[in-house]
């Protein structure tokens, strides 16, 4: 399969690999999400959370008919920020912006360390679509664990600056021709806080999951009480006309029947899925503002 006029699906999964959580073991996971990714009707995959060489090599050996990747290599071998694209058809350009250098705000010490040392793994990458005039960005912002998103808590200061880096790093990556940009992936910032609008830009980027507004975090797997939000993104940036998304779907909303018999959640994330149609009749090809 190659990305042609038919249009562009993208989808977008963090896959949890860290250290406390009560999942299933990643790869055993990996295994049967890979094989629902395979039968889907999905040209491009955004990872994250995939931080060592042997889950990139175990993933792309279960994903075998999508051959081309978009990663940087980190400091341990693993993609930088645990972030992986693959897809069905050639990408190039893969740049990785890093979020370190953010400064931490004002405040003691403990308030300011942790926040800061949730920021050195994490960053952006951009690559392109080879021959589509399309830009792919796929990001995974540090978490604010304390759940607190009343203005001026001790993470929102960053989440802005990595959001503000996020937009900028998409930005350079566009090319004078390009149409259409996509960003996808984990903003560990719900839709309802009020730094949403920073999200989406002010408005630069469309958000086909708002209406709906369904949370892309598992609540079973939350502590007792905690509500789960809409933390991940899947944005659309194009002119409605050329690139009309024509569908937004969810995948691996549940527990599913494992090989073993077992019934498992695949992640502690739900897959977002956007289909990015081709131009309607009587549309001019121009480029996306």
């Amino acid at each position: 399969m190659t990305i042609g006029p038919g249009g562009i699906t993208l989808a977008s999964l963090n896959v949890c690999c860290g250290m406390s959580h009560p999942l299933r073991p990643v790869r055993e996971r990996a295994a049967e999400f890979c094989r629902r990714l395979e039968a889907a009707d999905v040209d491009i995959v955004n990872f994250q959370e995939v931080w060592a060489p042997g889950l990139t090599r175990f993933l792309r050996a279960h994903l075998p008919s999508f051959p081309f990747a978009a990663a940087r290599r980190g400091l341990l071998g693993g993609p930088a920020g645990g972030l992986l694209s693959v897809s069905r058809s050639p990408l190039r350009s893969a740049v990785y912006s890093s979020f370190r250098g953010i400064r931490p705000p004002a405040g003691g010490v403990v308030s300011r360390v942790a926040p800061l040392a949730g920021t050195l793994p994490q960053g952006v990458l951009t690559f392109e679509v080879a021959g589509a005039r399309t830009v792919v960005g796929n990001v995974h912002l540090t978490a604010n664990r304390d759940g607190d998103w009343t203005p001026g808590n001790r993470h929102e200061a960053f989440q802005l600056q990595q959001l503000a880096r996020v937009h900028a790093a998409m930005r350079r990556a566009r090319r004078p021709d390009t149409e259409l940009s996509l960003l996808a992936g984990d903003f560990n910032l719900p839709s309802g806080s009020p730094r949403y609008p920073a999200v989406v830009d002010g408005g630069a980027w469309h958000d086909p999951f708002a209406e709906a507004d369904l949370p892309t975090f598992h609540a079973e797997l939350l502590p007792p009480g905690a509500s789960a939000h809409r933390i991940d993104y899947l944005l659309v940036r194009a002119d409605p006309d050329r690139h009309p998304v024509v569908r937004a779907h969810r995948l691996l909303t549940g527990p599913v029947h494992m090989p073993s018999g077992e019934t498992a959640f695949l992640s502690d994330h739900v897959a977002q899925v956007v289909r990015v149609g081709p131009p309607r009749p009587g549309t001019r090809r121009g480029t996306a503002e």
